[in-house]
C-alpha cells in the first residue's frame, strides 16, 4: 500500500515539473526585457551635426536624400541617444530655385533617422534650426535685395545723367532739361538690370556645423545597444 503511495506521488511529481521549470524561463525572459529603459525626448531638443557635402537649392531636386554626421556625442538627460560618427538622413521636402527679378533660392529637409556606426537605426523627426523656426534655409536677405535694386536705379540714373549732359547741346534743348531726361531713360534702365538680375540660391557649404531641431516627439530605448 505504502509502495503505491510512494509511486502515485513520484508520478505526480514529473508530471508538474515541465510546467514549473517553463514558469521560471518566463519570468527570466521578462526580467530581462524589463532591463532596457524608454526615454521621451521632447520637441525642441536639438543637437550638432557637420554637413559632409555641399547643400544648395541649385542642385537639390524634391525628394532627393541628404545625409549629415553627427559632430559629437547626442546626449538627453545624462544618456547616450547617438555616438558621435552617427550619420543623419533626411530628405528634401520643399524647394525654390533661385530665378530673376532677385529671387532667391530656398530648401526645407526633414530628418528622418540617425543610423549609429554599429547599424542601430534610431527613428526622429527634425529639421534644420534656423532664425525663423521654420527650418527652411534662404539664398541672401530681404535687405540684400533692396539695396541691390536701390544700387542698381542709381548706377542707371547716374550713366542717365550723364548722356543727358552729352545730348543736349546736339539737340538744341538746354542742358537742364536734357539732363532731366537722361536721367529717366536712366533709371528706366537700372530698372530692366534689377529684373534680369538673377537672385541667389540657398546653400550650405561642406563641413558646415549645423544645429538639428526636433519637430515631434522622440521615443528612445536604451538596449545596451552600444
Amino acid at each position: 500500500m505504502k509502495k503505491q503511495v510512494i509511486s502515485a506521488f513520484l508520478l505526480s511529481a514529473m508530471t508538474f515539473c515541465p510546467a514549473i521549470v517553463f514558469s521560471q524561463e518566463n519570468t527570466n525572459v521578462q526580467s530581462q526585457t524589463l532591463q532596457g529603459s524608454v526615454t521621451v525626448i521632447p520637441v525642441g531638443t536639438n543637437f550638432s551635426a557637420v554637413t559632409t557635402s555641399e547643400l544648395s537649392s541649385s542642385s537639390m531636386t524634391i525628394g532627393s536624400g541628404v545625409s549629415v554626421m553627427l559632430s559629437g556625442d547626442f546626449y538627453y538627460a545624462g544618456k547616450l541617444i547617438a555616438p558621435s560618427g552617427s550619420i543623419v538622413n533626411g530628405s528634401v521636402v520643399q524647394l525654390r530655385k533661385a530665378g530673376f527679378a532677385g529671387k532667391n533660392g530656398n530648401f526645407k529637409i526633414r530628418f528622418t533617422t540617425i543610423v549609429t556606426p554599429s547599424g542601430q537605426t534610431i527613428a526622429i523627426s527634425g529639421m534644420l534650426k534656423t532664425e525663423k523656426g521654420d527650418g527652411v534655409v534662404y539664398g541672401g536677405t530681404a535687405k540684400d535685395t533692396t539695396l541691390a535694386y536701390t544700387k542698381d536705379v542709381a548706377i542707371g540714373a547716374g550713366a542717365g545723367a550723364l548722356a543727358g549732359v552729352i545730348i543736349s547741346p546736339m539737340s538744341g534743348g538746354s542742358v537742364g532739361r536734357g539732363t532731366a531726361l537722361g536721367t529717366a531713360v536712366g533709371a528706366g534702365g537700372g530698372l530692366v538690370k534689377s529684373f534680369v538680375d538673377k537672385g541667389v540660391d540657398a546653400c550650405l557649404d561642406a563641413n558646415s556645423l549645423i544645429q538639428i531641431v526636433l519637430d515631434q516627439p522622440m521615443t528612445y530605448t536604451n538596449a545596451n545597444r552600444y
